[in-house]
């Protein structure tokens, strides 16, 4: 049996990045853990060609993947004190600031991806959200990256009692 974690990663943005009265042509810094073949790298630039696109090009992000910035505890420190504007990471990795995260992580806690997805675009997701923004954090969406299951090669696993006998 193995168990596979999971977390939703999170669009970080720092409050003061859009605190500006004027959106003159500004290059905003984002960093995530992830590598440049990753899901998540492919998003940040699809997200970077739609920013300069809604934005007329007055805003744009410079990605930084793989680690660039520091791992995710250090950019999301770096978010809070401004020198980093955007980070994604799991939500694990807001639970110091806002233990309500922990959530996120609770093993089989939706019963399906659209479960999941009607949970966080709603009130839920909307309060979790809240629980950072007063932290110098908001914010901009959840990134879902895999479910917590269990996997084996003997037999399917629908109900707790299946897995009696299993290691």
């Amino acid at each position: 049996m193995k168990l596979r974690s999971v977390t939703y990663a999170l669009f970080i943005a720092g409050l003061a990045a859009f605190s500006t009265s004027s959106l003159a042509a500004q290059s905003l810094r984002f960093g995530y853990e992830t590598s440049q073949t990753d899901s998540q790298h492919i998003a940040a630039k699809k997200f970077n060609d739609l920013l300069q696109e809604r934005t007329k090009g007055e805003l744009k992000l410079k990605l930084f993947p793989d680690s660039t910035l520091g791992n995710a505890q250090a950019m999301i420190s770096g978010v809070r004190g401004g020198t980093i504007d955007m980070e994604m990471s799991g939500s694990n990795n807001f639970a110091g600031l806002s233990p309500v995260m922990n959530l996120l992580d609770v093993p089989f806690l939706f019963r399906d991806t659209a479960h999941a997805h009607k949970t966080l675009d709603g009130k839920v997701g909307d309060d979790l959200k809240a629980s950072l923004e007063g932290k110098g954090l908001k914010v901009l969406a959840y990134w879902e990256n895999g479910w917590r299951d269990v996997t084996n090669s003997r037999a399917p696993v629908k109900t707790p009692a299946d897995l009696k006998g299993l290691k």
